[in-house]
């Protein structure tokens, strides 16, 4: 299809969906089309899911749920007041998951944390977040 033809659909109001070309593909970028957006709008429903973490072993419940692309608020307190070593190794596990996945982590506070699926990153202010909830949890353990 010429110029001519696309301005004439342009004009018209011709759905891009009808689109289609007769000679080969190569050296053509694919552009998204209305039904490619409209399937965008029709994507799965994410969550924020919140969890306390108790224990080493509700490591895999906020994972599954941030693997599924939902986004975690995890409360690590009840965990902290059990026993800081645990809790420096189930946030370990859990900063691990999140490395490999591409997702992201941050402190909220002194008791929370935040976990993104790979699709969502956490804007951060200089020496607030993760690392800072890190040092925090090393120094009570000395």
């Amino acid at each position: 299809m010429g110029i001519k033809g696309f301005l004439t659909k342009l004009v018209t109001g011709g759905s891009q969906d009808t689109y289609s070309r007769t000679r080969g593909t190569e050296g053509y970028v694919r552009l998204e089309t209305e039904a490619d957006f409209a399937a965008g709008l029709n994507a799965p429903e994410r969550y924020v899911s919140v969890y306390k973490l108790r224990g080493f072993s509700d490591v895999d419940g906020c994972t599954g749920q941030l693997s599924e692309g939902n986004i975690v608020l995890l409360d690590i307190k009840p965990l902290a007041d059990r026993s800081m070593t645990e809790l420096k190794h189930a946030i370990d596990e859990i900063k691990e998951i999140c490395v490999s996945m591409g997702a992201d982590i941050a402190g909220l506070g002194e008791n929370h944390l935040i976990l993104t699926p790979p699709n969502v990153k956490i804007l951060r202010a200089k020496g607030d977040g993760f690392e800072s909830t890190m040092k925090r949890i090393r120094s009570q353990m000395a």
